[in-house]
């Protein structure tokens, strides 16, 4: 093997090895108990967190449930609180974001949160972030669980 090509090969493994231990930025990891601000965002200490690759309906967003108008963030809002409000959660960092929060995925114990908002039909897949929760909206729409009820199939 000539000289150059051992300083390339050498170089390439160095390179590797460097990338594959250099802390990813991504890996940033909040932990703490959460406190509950809305449909989809949770407070930790003083950071809020938005949930990555879900979308749930704003505070004041008004939808028809079978025969009643009720304000769906407030609802998906309940839900949040029900899944999270008071337990020590682990949020990892998925997207920095320039305003506001950033978005994560958050975790109690070894549940995935964002999963439950989807799959209890409280809030959407966000398909241009990700497609992980998508067959989770697909589940509760098919079950008619939240935004999916019948007369609400709109969402």
């Amino acid at each position: 093997m000539s000289g150059t090509v051992r300083s390339i090969t050498a170089a390439c493994l160095c390179l590797t090895a460097y990338f594959w231990m250099a802390p990813n930025a991504a890996a940033e990891e909040i932990r703490g108990v959460a406190s509950i601000k809305s449909g989809n965002e949770i407070v930790i200490g003083k950071r809020i967190v938005r949930l990555f690759g879900v979308q749930s309906p704003k505070i004041d967003d008004v939808c028809q449930i079978e025969e009643a108008k009720m304000k769906c963030g407030i609802v998906a809002w309940s839900q949040l609180i029900q899944l999270a409000d008071g337990w020590h959660v682990s949020c990892d960092i998925e997207l920095k974001a320039k305003q506001g929060g950033d978005f994560a995925t958050c975790y109690i114990g070894e549940i995935d949160v964002n999963e439950g908002m989807v799959r209890s039909g409280w809030a959407k897949a966000a398909r241009k972030q990700t497609d992980r929760y998508v067959v989770d909206e697909e589940d509760a729409r098919a079950s008619k669980r939240g935004l999916w009820t019948e007369s609400n199939t709109g969402g």
